[in-house]
Order: structure tokens, then sequence, then C-alpha cells
């Protein structure tokens, strides 16, 4: 997958397209996404790099503040017992690395005006992903963004197929690449 393929799957599900183009520019520029060509020529992405946008995108309110929501969300340590504590990056990225993963799933909830985000299972669970120090200001209104468990299963299928996200037979998906701007055939 290239991150242009991401980039319009992620609009067609409701992401603003300037916002989409913002957030992508800013990872971009700051090494958190490669650099390349365009078209067929452009980098494919990794899944760790699609965890990266996904987060980017659903824990920031505007997409100049994507670089610096990351440094707070990416490290953020999940509250369940592990020989090895699981950072979100490391979460999500397993996530779209395990297609039966979704069957349990239901969204992921990541917050834009604190240092928090959640995993929410279907039979009720959750998974809390925190920072080492706890975050004591309580005076900020709660406002999350939210990746439905649907959405990032695309972004997986989208992963496995090696950027071909028409192959899938998901109308959906298939509706991804056709241009806006072209008109009817």
């Amino acid at each position: 997958m290239r991150a242009r393929e991401l980039e319009r799957l992620l609009t067609a599900h409701g992401v603003s397209p300037a916002k989409m183009d913002g957030v992508t520019r800013e990872l971009r520029a700051s090494g958190r996404l490669p650099k390349g060509g365009r078209g067929t020529n452009a980098p494919r992405i990794s899944p760790k790099e699609a965890a990266t946008t996904l987060i980017a995108v659903a824990g920031s309110s505007k997409a100049n503040e994507a670089n610096s929501r990351l440094d707070k969300l990416e490290p953020l340590r999940s509250s369940l017992p592990r020989k090895a504590p699981q950072t979100l990056i490391d979460s999500l990225t397993a996530f779209l690395g395990d297609e039966a993963a979704f069957e349990r799933l239901l969204e992921v909830r990541i917050a834009r005006t604190r240092r928090r985000a959640s995993f929410h299972f279907r039979d009720g669970t959750v998974e809390e992903f925190l920072p080492a120090k706890p975050d004591g200001r309580r005076d900020r209104f709660y406002v999350e963004g939210i990746l439905p468990a649907a959405l990032l299963q695309l972004v997986a299928r989208a992963m496995d197929e090696s950027g071909d996200i028409t192959g899938s037979g998901n109308r959906d998906a298939r509706a991804i690449n056709r241009s806006p701007g072209r008109g009817k055939s």
C-alpha cells in the first residue's frame, strides 16, 4: 500500500481531504512517512507507518499538530499486565497484521486533548493506553477520535493485498480508487 491509497481510503470514510493531505505532509516532513516518487514509483508504507498515520488522524484536531500529538500518543503503554508492556503504536500495528483480531475489536479511541487511548472490544472489555506518569490535569474538555474496527479492517486488507485495494471484491474499496474529478463513462 502506498500513502496516497491510505489517504483515499480514509477520505472515503469521512476524513476531510484537506486534513488528510496536511497530516501526511507533516508526517513526510518529519520523516515518519517515506518520501519518493509519485504514482507507481511512490514508496510503499509499512503497517507501522499506516498505524502512525491512523493515530495522527484520529489524535489531532488540526493537521499541523499531527507530529506533536504523535510524540505524546505513540509511547502510551497498555494498562494490561504483560511480560513486556506494549505501546499504542505497537498494538495498533499488531492489529493491522492480524485479520482474526477484528472479530473481537469494536473500535479504537484516541484522545485529542489528553494523553490517552483505548481499544474497546465486543465483549465489553477495554484496554487502556496511558502515560508512564499520570496526567493530573482535569480542566480540559475530553475530545477523542474514533477508529471503527471496520475501517481498520479495510486498511489491513489493503496492506495485505500489496497496494491493490480494488482486488478485494469490496464495493467500498473499489470506490476509493475512483477519482472525484473524472467524468462518468
